[in-house]
């Protein structure tokens, strides 16, 4: 047992219980119905399972007394079918909580015998996901013919009624996350001893690796995907959910530096490290208007650590400084914008091992360019989409003009810091890099 509990495989086992225990807790007690429009009203905006039946009137009280849903008085027939409907789908949800509960005492009882019941009762909670996204589109879908509306993606989406809030978008996302790594997270009697001695090489290949392009299809699919899932279907109001998801998908490059052995303490600690010299740097700031020192921090971390560490330093530093500057929309196009900064800077500078002569120049022009022409574009382009609905040529070139003065501060901001800390940053880096041998592989 103490062999099993040195390794962490009884840790991975639990990871189908902690799934199901908030699987549990999203579909009995947290909220998973949105109607924005009820937001500036006196009526609750969210709902959950035991109050279907609120939601419904206060949807028909709002129609009847606000403009911002203009919606005729439903008939008897209606109200009873929408009821009816209501009361199915709470039974439905409890009974989807008493098979989550059902997976969690099997994998603590039967642990990696109990493979074959934990997939189909996670594929039950996954088919009851899609379920109630199916619901919800056919419900907007009756209202909008309610109302007279069109119907096309932005009235679906964006603008529909009707959304599902993220508990139930992350009760998908842990049911596809546990259903095809099932039988890894339960087989827990095989023999994996600790090495005692870590064998440490550097790799002089100036090809991108498997890392990479793992990290660019990220890069320019996949976190754009999440971002846009959360304009559409979230309404651009789960700030915090996107967020985490961002980062999420930025740990997977930088986990595959360990695929090949066990990571430690002190090679996750200097990521933390950097993040918070990132977040410290921006609040000290804070009296001065895009005078920041983030993103130089965290084009150094990616020089020194790597482009998949640059750009998990960058996302992490954006999410985690918002907790004091306020999250919002613009929060996960800051932690994209600030990846992609350390992660070009990893891509560009990191391979070149010897130092030249015109090396911290060099970064210091990049620092400069990147800030001004990839964030502050990022940013601007967020801004045009989560404030304007129509948007033309003539508001883009006002907008981008507004933002100039901005980006330019903040650009030579970053080329300050760059030129005051890269040099001694870098050193005290690659010194404790190759003293201890962090991330070489």
């Amino acid at each position: 047992m103490q062999k099993k509990q040195a390794t962490g495989l009884d840790t991975r086992m639990l990871v189908p219980v902690y799934a199901a225990v908030f699987g549990i807790l999203a579909q009995l007690f947290l909220p998973w119905i949105s109607i924005p429009v009820l937001k500036y009203s006196r009526f609750p905006a969210k709902y959950n399972i035991f109050h279907l039946k609120d939601c419904l009137e206060n949807i028909q009280l709002c129609g009847a007394a606000s403009t911002r849903l203009p919606l005729e008085p439903l008939s008897g027939g209606e109200i009873d079918f929408l009821t009816k409907l209501g009361q199915i789908v709470t039974v439905c949800s409890c009974g989807m909580a008493v098979l989550l509960l059902l997976a969690a005492v099997t994998v603590l009882w039967k642990r990696g015998k109990s493979l074959l019941p934990v997939r189909i009762l996670f594929s039950f909670q996954l088919l009851w996901t899609l379920v109630l996204f199916g619901l919800v589109f056919w419900f907007n879908l009756f209202l909008n013919e309610k109302i007279g509306r069109g119907i096309s993606f932005q009235t679906m989406t964006i603008r529909s009624y009707v959304q599902l809030t993220p508990w139930v978008y992350a009760q998908m996302l842990f049911a596809l996350g546990v259903l095809p790594f099932a039988k890894r997270l339960l087989w827990t009697d095989r023999d994996e001893t600790p090495p005692c001695f870590e064998e440490r090489r550097i790799q002089e290949d100036h090809r991108l690796g498997r890392r990479t392009r793992v990290s660019l299809v990220l890069i320019l699919l996949g976190i754009p995907l999440v971002i846009l899932f959360g304009i559409c279907f979230l309404n651009d109001r789960s700030a915090v959910f996107i967020g985490l998801c961002i980062i999420c998908l930025s740990m997977l490059p930088f986990a595959m530096v360990f695929e090949d052995r066990h990571p430690q303490a002190r090679e996750l600690l200097i990521i933390a490290v950097m993040s918070a010299i990132a977040v410290v740097g921006r609040a000290a700031f804070f009296m001065v208007p895009q005078f920041k020192p983030t993103a130089a921090i965290v084009i150094i971390a990616g020089i020194a650590l790597g482009p998949e560490a640059g750009f998990l330093t960058g996302t992490v530093s954006g999410f985690v400084s918002n907790f004091f500057f306020g999250q919002g929309p613009w929060t996960p196009w800051q932690m994209f914008s600030f990846g992609i900064v350390g992660f070009l800077a990893g891509l560009i500078f990191a391979r070149r091992k010897a130092r030249g002569r015109y090396h911290h120049f060099a970064v210091c022009i990049y620092g400069g360019l990147s800030v001004f022409f990839i964030y502050g574009f990022l940013m601007d382009v967020s801004g045009l989409i989560s404030v304007y609905s129509h948007i033309t040529w003539a508001l883009v070139a006002a907008h981008l003009i507004s933002g100039f003065y901005f980006n330019l501060i903040h650009a030579a901001a970053t080329v300050i810091f760059l030129f005051l800390l890269d040099d001694p940053m870098e050193r005290k880096l690659n010194r404790i890099q190759k003293k201890y041998g962090l991330m070489e592989v």
